[in-house]
């Protein structure tokens, strides 16, 4: 078959604007034109999310030679951040962590000035950390087995402690009760930390935290842990057993992920998730992920959005029969 003039010219005319892209993403970072990439973290200053935050921030720096910074954007439980993406320009400058309280808000709040599953497209999950089971440590109690039976020798005597009502810590202690038949009350705070110094200071019985946050309490010897709540040992911690080895089944497994605004180009997309890919595989990240208890996971985009449907499903339907309001 001949080639046609207009084909030849075509050709010719997609090979000069590649070539001219070529330098330009190399050079001039990407996305091109947005000035500066922010990594919104919806949460306050401190803790896991802040270390992968600035992670992601440094290491986009370098693959594209662009300014990019990591920016806490706190308030609402999550949706203040993640209201700011959702609504935000769709050219890829604006890079959302998110975690469990993505899938969480939108059964426990009424409103919502986004759509969660619409508004915000999941490109990877960056890591997942397991939370550590623990109690005070004058607490007769020394693993998982001898808490439920206290628990159930004496039901609703122990309490335990909360960052508020509907966090990750609330939902996986309502979790364990359902799954193991005990009857312990719920002690909200006002975040993590004032829940962890009750805790210390014997004021409250048990509590479930994200491990890097409790950990160094743990080591102190201020509280006693007795188990990690993700299925399987962790690597990065391994001497504690998981509560599913007494309570098949039970998982509650911390996780962290990224993504951006609907509406965002499919290369941009692809580009962000190659460079959250890349930084997972260098031995600086993994080492800095481990200090947080936190394993690095990458992936495709499509396992990152089957997560977030089962836990939607999961803890949506729990939030549901408990009747939780933010």
């Amino acid at each position: 078959m001949a080639t046609t003039r207009r084909e030849v010219l075509g050709g010719i005319g997609a090979t000069i604007l590649g070539a001219a892209l070529e330098p330009a993403l190399a050079q001039g970072g990407y996305p091109a034109g947005v000035g500066t990439i922010k990594v919104v973290v919806p949460f306050p200053p401190g803790g896991a999310s802040d270390i992968i935050g600035r992670l992601l921030a440094d290491s986009l720096k370098r693959r594209w030679g662009t300014s990019a910074v990591m920016e806490n954007v706190a308030g609402g439980a999550t949706t203040t951040g993640i209201a700011r993406v959702a609504h935000g320009p769709k050219d890829g400058s604006q890079i959302l962590i998110v975690s469990i309280p993505f899938v969480t808000t939108q059964f426990l709040m009424s409103r919502l000035s986004y759509d969660p599953e619409r508004d915000i497209v999941p490109l990877v999950q960056l890591t997942r950390q397991p939370s550590l089971l623990c109690v005070k440590k004058d607490l007769p109690v020394a693993s998982v087995a001898e808490l439920i039976a206290y628990a159930k020798a004496s039901p609703g005597k122990l309490n335990y402690a909360s960052g508020g009502v509907g966090t990750p810590a609330h939902l996986g202690a309502e979790l364990f009760k359902r799954m193991t038949g005990t009857d312990m009350r719920h002690v909200p705070y006002t975040g993590s930390g004032p829940a962890q110094n009750d805790l210390v200071g014997g004021h409250v019985d048990v509590m479930m935290d994200n491990a890097a946050a409790i950990i160094g309490l743990v080591r102190a010897g201020s509280v006693r842990a007795l188990a990690i709540t993700s299925p399987e040992r962790s690597p990065i911690i391994p001497a504690y057993p998981t509560i599913s080895d007494v309570v098949p089944g039970y998982a509650m497994t911390g996780w962290f992920g990224a993504g951006v605004s609907a509406g965002t180009p499919q290369p941009i997309q692809d580009e962000i998730r190659a460079a959250c890919n890349g930084l997972l595989k260098e031995t600086t990240a993994v080492e800095r992920l481990a200090g947080v208890v936190s394993e690095p996971v990458g992936g495709r985009s499509e396992d990152f959005a089957r997560l977030l449907g089962e836990e939607r499903y999961r803890w949506g339907t729990l939030i549901k029969d408990l009747g939780l309001k933010a």
